[in-house]
């Protein structure tokens, strides 16, 4: 694909991407369209007298995902929502460990054993640290403001308005976190979390919550 189709955000074919490793989603633009819409207006006339109002309306968005392929090459990939491969990148991004389970499935279970001491846990949870897994506030942890900082591994914190609705509308607070690349963060400061709100950590990422301090505002 050349210079001017990747500006554009045109799909490379389709087996490029079963070498994608990962996928970031860093930006998202609304785009608007005019559309027309047709009346009358009854001021005198019994008919009425035809009128044409123009409207901006949503027309879907582009989306701009960071990529990884096997190769360790990246780049940016730009494509309109509801298509196929944004469906695609965007499970991709919010389920990180997706990839490993297609690839297990693909592949299955090899014949070699493995021996249960290589797959023991490389760290021990201590005192207020969060592994993979999904978090109510107000049932599985208080209500307030927290600070969210790097452990261990790598993957995502989301927030969530409530625990039933895990889409990006009702997504309040996202961010990936790790220390392998220059995407990820390894803290998140001052997020608000009400109760009834879900905490969702992906991948293999282990945080520690703590209390936000209260800003010293001296002006």
């Amino acid at each position: 694909m050349g210079i001017l189709g990747k500006l554009c955000g045109e799909e490379e074919p389709a087996e490029k991407y079963d070498e994608i490793v990962s996928a970031v989603l860093i930006e998202q633009t609304q785009l608007y369209k005019n559309k027309t819409f047709w009346g009358r207006i009854y001021s005198g006339s019994v008919f009425g007298d035809p009128i044409a109002m123009s409207q901006s309306v949503p027309d879907g968005a582009e989306l701009s995902f960071s990529v990884t392929y096997k190769t360790g090459r990246r780049k940016i990939l730009k494509v309109m929502s509801g298509t196929a491969l944004a469906d695609r990148l965007l499970q991709l991004a919010m389920d990180p460990d997706i990839k490993r389970r297609e690839v297990k499935q693909a592949v299955g279970k090899a014949s070699k054993k493995v021996s249960h001491t290589s797959e023991k846990a490389l760290i021990q949870l201590r005192k207020n640290q969060l592994p993979q897994g999904r978090y109510i506030f107000g049932k599985d942890l208080p209500v307030g403001t927290f600070d969210f900082t790097w452990v261990w591994g790598s993957g995502s914190v989301g927030l969530y308005g409530t625990a039933e609705n895990t889409t990006l509308g009702n997504c309040l607070y996202s961010e990936n976190v790790g220390n392998r690349y220059d995407y990820e963060y390894r803290q998140c400061l001052h997020v608000q979390c009400e109760s009834g709100n879900m905490l969702i950590i992906s991948g293999n990422l282990v945080v520690e919550i703590s209390r936000s301090p209260k800003p010293e505002i001296d002006l």
